[in-house]
């Protein structure tokens, strides 16, 4: 007879505590599609207008706090983990890349700019040249040092723990308090717990009608439910095999494809189209970045009550399952090399995405060839069918 094994590690109370409030939250949302969002709109609101400050300075501290760390000599402790694998450079970026990241990447890496440049600040035109840069900068604001900060903060909570103790649990609890039992582990591991199933949820909305508008696209059949539903079967099972087979066998495997796959679009959509331009305007919005930096950091605006807020709270729910990814992938690196690692291989990978992709929509939209703002504006598509059609209108765009 069939009999359930329970790992004993596991903490049985939070696992159904968590499937009891998914199975709740879940019927909540589809019997009620609107009231749900409206509720979390006015949730969100309320603590991107109360608590704005605390998630700029924050968020900001922490960046400081980990070049902090890692120009130190704490930096050069290593982190050994006993029996797991120890990765190439090329096979631990590729995995850390691609641990905090996916086709929310891509979704907002052609369309992020959109928002930006047709809600223009106040006393600013859509047409000046100052909304363009400002549309330009504020992506690679909010997918570079600071959101990758986030992601790495418990990666060095969970190295110190691991090193100073080996056998540390990888969570909340485990690194805190030192008498695993009790309330209080309950309390933290179920923040942990939905802190990561948050976040994922965020990222599921936007990958998976994604890629079933790619599916409609390119095979011509109807965007649909159903279609999407299939997208998330599709992705469900590629993930699934891969974490079955393990990060050597599958995790690696697919991370190393991905990033290869990925580097051949972006430099086909580079030199096969309008090089110089793209070149150009990638540089002066990152100038415009850094040099504002402080102040997109920590002053108050539209944008970051609207965006920036909302990205620091997205990257803080995903941060405690990255960091427990990226701390497994690690064996044999130094402080300093994970610090760097999140901060400079994450940072110039959106960067460099988000420069081909965003100038190539705005260069379709300068020159007639497709107006996403306009699209956009009209409500008449959804920002992914948006996101294909600016790929398929760019030269050889329909095989990409």
């Amino acid at each position: 007879m069939f009999k359930l094994k329970i790992n004993p590690l596991w903490n049985t109370s939070v696992i159904f505590i968590t499937f009891f409030f998914l199975i709740i939250l879940s019927s909540y949302v589809l019997n009620n599609p609107n009231e749900s969002a409206n509720t979390l709109k006015s949730i969100y609101d309320f603590f991107a207008i109360n608590f704005e400050s605390y998630f700029l300075i924050i968020s900001f501290l922490i960046l400081i706090f980990l070049i902090l760390i890692a120009v130190t000599p704490v930096g050069s402790r290593v982190l050994v983990l006993q029996g797991k694998d120890t990765f190439s450079y090329f096979s631990w970026c590729s995995m850390l890349f691609a641990t905090g990241l996916g086709a929310a990447l891509l979704y907002w890496s052609t369309v992020e700019w959109l928002v930006y440049f047709t809600d223009p600040v106040d006393g600013v035109r859509t047409e000046e040249s100052i909304n363009y840069l400002k549309a330009r900068s504020y992506p690679h604001f909010h997918w570079g040092l600071t959101g990758w900060a986030i992601y790495c903060l418990p990666t060095i909570a969970f190295s110190f723990a691991l090193i100073n103790k080996p056998n540390t649990p990888l969570t909340f609890s485990g690194i805190l308090l030192k008498k695993q039992s009790g309330i209080l582990r309950l309390f933290l591991d179920l923040i942990f717990i939905g802190a990561i199933l948050t976040g994922a949820g965020v990222g599921l909305t936007l990958s998976f009608p994604l890629i079933s508008a790619v599916i409609s696209k390119v095979f011509l059949v109807d965007k649909n439910i159903y279609l999407d539903f299939s997208a998330l079967v599709l992705c469900l099972l590629i993930f699934g095999s891969s974490v079955y087979l393990g990060i050597q066998k599958g995790i690696k495997r697919l991370s190393n494809l991905n990033i290869i796959l990925v580097i051949i679009f972006l430099l086909f959509i580079l030199f096969s189209g309008p090089t110089s331009y793209i070149v150009k305007n990638t540089i002066e919005p990152l100038g415009y970045m850094f040099s504002n930096f402080i102040d997109l950091s920590l002053s108050s605006s539209k944008y970051s009550i609207t965006w920036t807020v909302f990205y620091w709270a997205w990257y803080f729910a995903l941060a405690p399952a990255v960091g427990t990814f990226i701390v497994n992938i690690s064996n044999g690196k130094s402080i300093r090399e994970i610090i760097f690692g999140c901060l400079l291989i994450g940072s110039l990978g959106c960067f460099f995405h988000i420069g081909v992709l965003s100038n190539s929509s705005i260069y379709l939209f300068e020159n007639n060839i497709f107006n996403a703002p306009e699209v956009y504006s009209s409500g008449t598509a959804g920002l992914e069918t948006i996101v294909v059609e600016t790929i398929s209108s760019l030269d050889f765009g329909f095989y990409l």
